[in-house]
């Protein structure tokens, strides 16, 4: 009985990893397509992503709710994480949550670092869009008959701006 729902926490946490590889695959696409300035493209991966993190959390729900029945089947509190869950379980299933574990994170880890440059990418061109739109508004015509007739005492912070705020 304890085995079969070890089971089945590993198979949860297989698909967990599954759809981890596949976002890391996703979000290298995105890398590609932001430096590209392919906006279409990066729109349908954005959707994907989303749907994907959705399912995500369904299965994460799930996984909770099947580690907390394996842990009271233990007699372990329900708090317990998959490092402790391992002593307490048979080397087969122990050493294939650990592989698993280990994956995982690694994959995260590489996750979040693509996802923070495509953070920078996104950054540098949204800098570039703001410096343009600077450049646009402050090379107008060189006067006219109303700027004339500003006060004297009005500096640089007072130039044309093509919008109100930044966002």
């Amino acid at each position: 009985m304890i085995d079969r729902q070890a089971e089945k926490i590993v198979e949860i946490l297989k698909k967990e990893y599954s759809y981890y590889k596949d976002l890391l695959e996703l979000s290298n696409k995105k890398k590609s397509f932001i430096i590209e300035s392919k906006l279409p493209e990066l729109d349908k991966i954005v959707k994907i992503e989303q749907n994907m993190i959705f399912d995500l959390g369904q299965l994460e729900k799930i996984r909770e709710q099947e580690l907390q029945k394996l842990c009271t089947m233990l007699q372990l509190d329900g708090k317990t994480n998959v490092t402790e869950l391992v002593k307490h379980l048979p080397l087969q299933l122990s050493e294939q949550l650990k592989v698993l574990q280990k994956e995982m994170s690694n994959t995260i880890t590489e996750l979040q670092n693509v996802n923070n440059v495509n953070g920078q990418l996104i950054q540098q061109s949204l800098d570039y869009i703001e410096y343009s739109v600077n450049m646009i508004t402050s090379a107008g015509p060189a006067s006219s008959l109303y700027e004339d007739l500003k006060p004297a005492n009005q500096g640089p912070d007072n130039k044309k701006r093509l919008f109100d705020t930044k966002v």
